[in-house]
């Protein structure tokens, strides 16, 4: 018997498990690394974040993945490249992270790493699948690490009919649904989503969906007029002027009109498309102006969705992903919903930084050592996220 399918076995049936997950978002701000103990299963899943740490990318590195990333054509050997090389440099930063926290390989059950998004398809018919496709290989991982690797999550959320995206509605209602109160939650990646939360009293269901762009047109605005990656606590936004017309029509947009769930991706959401849009109306910004405006695009977006799901019933709102650092953003979401309440999402026992990469350990140990979960309006039967790559 593989000596690791026994380790695997009793990995399986610890009551506690070291799992380290690694996530990097459709920004590309770097690799999150999240050092996680994890016990129990399902609802009884408890996560205790013990060291988190971002290995940015370098300027090389970042455009060798965006010129693959979300393209309708791209460089195939490239491509077959970088899912090698990357795991290469995900085990690095994990080895370093490791030795800094004087932790050894053998003491980790699990890596569980979601890998870089390359491409997302969700079906424009109903002939058509899902399809979406993350890089990155689990085997490179455990075999330079010495560390059971769990990836590729998604596959499965499409192999039986789902988009792919988001998974964080599970994540969510699992360890922070609440008894009494409303909540939702927001992620602001590349990509803005969000889990409704409502209190188990209200006997309402959960709601998970994307709402469109959060990060993605800002940061490519920002590196294409500003040589920068973000805009850095929405600095150039604040000194901008919103364009309230180019509002309307991106907004005016065949995805904004769908109904909710829904998902999206960069594929939809280019700078090309908005620059495009432009052009046709004959509008001329500023590179401020078209921060700012695209900001606000990001904030109203997001609060159309809000006042469709919700109206106007209270809730507190935990912002999560890069977006939360972009003061100008969030002050415009709370000013356009008076009725949420946003609190700092670490008063849920995890940073904001740090969510989505606790979330690929969550995954990861429910797939060793639990029954799995349904996914509303999917499937009937629990199924389980992830394949396992083992170091021999």
């Amino acid at each position: 018997m593989n000596k690791y399918l026994a380790k695997l076995w009793e990995i399986s049936q610890k009551s506690e498990r070291l799992i380290i997950g690694l996530m990097s978002g459709t920004s590309l701000d770097g690799l999150d690394i999240c050092v996680c103990k994890v016990s129990g299963d399902g609802t009884g899943t408890s996560i205790d974040v013990l060291r988190f740490l971002t290995q940015e990318y370098s300027e090389g590195l970042r455009n060798r993945i965006l010129a693959v990333q979300s393209k309708e054509q791209v460089n195939a050997r490239e491509l077959t490249v970088l899912h090698s090389e990357l795991a290469d440099h995900y085990s690095s930063a994990i080895l370093e992270a490791l030795k800094s926290l004087n932790i050894t390989s053998g003491e980790v059950d699990l890596i569980a790493s979601h890998g870089q998004t390359i491409y997302h398809a969700p079906a424009q018919s109903q002939d058509q699948n899902n399809a979406t496709l993350q890089i990155v290989d689990g085997d490179h991982i455990a075999q330079k690490t010495g560390i059971i690797t769990v990836s590729d999550f998604r596959q499965k959320h499409t192999a039986v009919g789902g988009e792919g995206a988001p998974l964080a509605g599970i994540f969510d209602e699992v360890l922070f649904r609440d008894q009494k109160q409303n909540r939702l939650l927001l992620n602001l990646g590349g990509i803005a989503n969000f889990t409704w939360l409502p209190s188990h009293k209200s006997k309402k269901e959960v709601l998970t969906s994307d709402t469109g762009p959060a990060n993605t047109l800002i940061n490519e605005a920002m590196q294409k007029h500003f040589s920068q990656p973000f805009d850095e606590d929405g600095k150039i936004a604040a000194s901008g002027t919103v364009h309230s017309e180019l509002v309307r029509y991106i907004l005016l947009e065949p995805y904004f009109r769908k109904a909710f769930p829904k998902t999206t991706g960069q594929e939809d959401f280019q700078l090309e498309f908005i620059e495009n849009l432009m052009e046709g109306h004959q509008i001329e910004l500023s590179p401020e102006d078209l921060v700012a405006t695209l900001t606000a695009v990001t904030s109203q977006s997001i609060s159309r969705a809000f006042d469709e799901i919700i109206g106007e019933e209270a809730f507190e709102c935990y912002v999560s992903g890069g977006g939360v650092h972009n003061l100008t953003l969030m002050q415009d979401l709370k000013d356009r919903n008076p009725h949420a309440e946003f609190k700092d999402f670490e008063e849920l026992g995890i940073s904001a930084d740090a969510k989505e990469a606790a979330m690929m350990a969550f995954f990861a140990n429910e797939l060793v050592a639990g029954e799995g979960f349904k996914i509303p309006g999917v499937t009937k039967e629990k199924i389980h996220f992830g394949k396992i790559s083992l170091p021999d």
